[in-house]
């Protein structure tokens, strides 16, 4: 009896010394410099944004925070090494909607973005447009519908590859709205679009960056966009929304970081995420970048993760797309 209370008292005393120790880490936190892991290649839209984020996280945090890419297996490889990481604030995941995607196409990941990773904040995005070749009999949103359920299998449109939030948008709007236009994947964003200019698709499902000017010039026609509302720089384009309030996808960039992340470092972590996605000359350098601000703390992108794995999975189970 007198050995077991010996026991819980050490145990009692290793937990009080314990958490002085803890509020001390995270008091000093932080002391060295941070890793920022883009788990895709440079020069990609994470990875544009990712280097973007990191000067102003660093004057947030008064630490270097420093890109590292760590590429592979469609971004698993990166978040995984976060995710199994120490949870002690040095090691960041920046990522994107592929996260959410992730498990409805890959077998066998080595770590849950729900149990694994903890959110500190949303910091940008993208809206994702679906774009027309002129010469198709379409030349509205509400004509698409009608012709495609008029003449199912007639269309067809690109994406940048199975997988990618521009394919599950489309994927996600046929879902809703009945319709039926066939798939083709390509490698790459600016091949599907100057495909869709050149009459090889259909319709392409783009983000505005490498469609701008074939917008511009009239080589592309918007017929939607897969955000809430309207884009301020394509007002006579409907959102799907208005028609089929469950069809939003846009493409979102984030931070995230190991669970067990002390609270008060994830605190800190968050507050810095939050202060840069406010800052004007940030938000201007990322407008310049082709890009759109776009925030959401900690809590919001939780829920937002949460969500969209329900959505993806119900998307890949209707499209009958299976995880390889």
């Amino acid at each position: 009896m007198t050995f077991i209370r010996t026991l819980i008292a050490a145990a009692i005393g290793t937990a009080v010394l314990a958490s002085p120790l803890a509020a001390v880490a995270a008091d000093a936190y932080p002391n060295k410099p941070i890793r920022l892991v883009v788990p895709f290649g440079p020069g990609g839209g994470t990875d544009i944004v990712g280097r973007l984020v990191a000067p102003y996280l660093s004057a947030k945090l008064g630490q270097q925070v420093i890109v590292e890419n760590r590429a592979g297996a469609g971004g698993a490889i990166g978040s995984n090494l976060v995710a199994k990481g120490a949870p002690d604030g040095y090691t960041i995941l920046f990522t994107d909607t592929a996260r959410t995607i992730g498990p409805y196409m890959q077998k066998d990941l080595a770590f849950d973005i729900s149990k694994d990773l903890q959110p500190l904040g949303l910091i940008a995005g993208t809206p994702l447009l679906l774009l027309a070749n002129p010469n198709i009999p379409v030349k509205s949103f509400a004509e698409l519908i009608t012709y495609a359920k008029a003449n199912p299998g007639k269309l067809n449109y690109g994406s940048s590859g199975n997988g990618t939030p521009q394919h599950f948008a489309v994927e996600l709007l046929k879902a809703a709205s009945g319709i039926d236009i066939t798939h083709v994947p390509y490698k790459g964003a600016a091949a599907v679009v100057t495909d869709a200019v050149g009459g090889q698709v259909d319709l392409a499902s783009a983000t505005p960056a490498p469609s701008a000017e074939f917008i511009r010039t009239e080589r592309l026609r918007p017929l939607v966009v897969m955000e809430p509302k309207r884009l301020a720089s394509l007002p006579n384009v409907p959102a799907a929304a208005e028609k089929y309030p469950d069809v939003v996808l846009s493409i979102w960039f984030g931070l995230m970081v190991a669970s067990g992340t002390d609270p008060a470092i994830r605190k800190k972590l968050e507050t810095a995420v939050n202060e840069v996605a406010a800052n004007p000359e940030y938000v201007e350098k990322l407008r310049t970048a082709g890009f759109e601000p776009n925030s959401e703390n900690a809590g919001q992108f939780k829920a937002r993760i949460e969500r969209e794995l329900k959505v993806f999975g119900d998307v890949a189970k209707k499209a009958g797309i299976k995880p390889e």
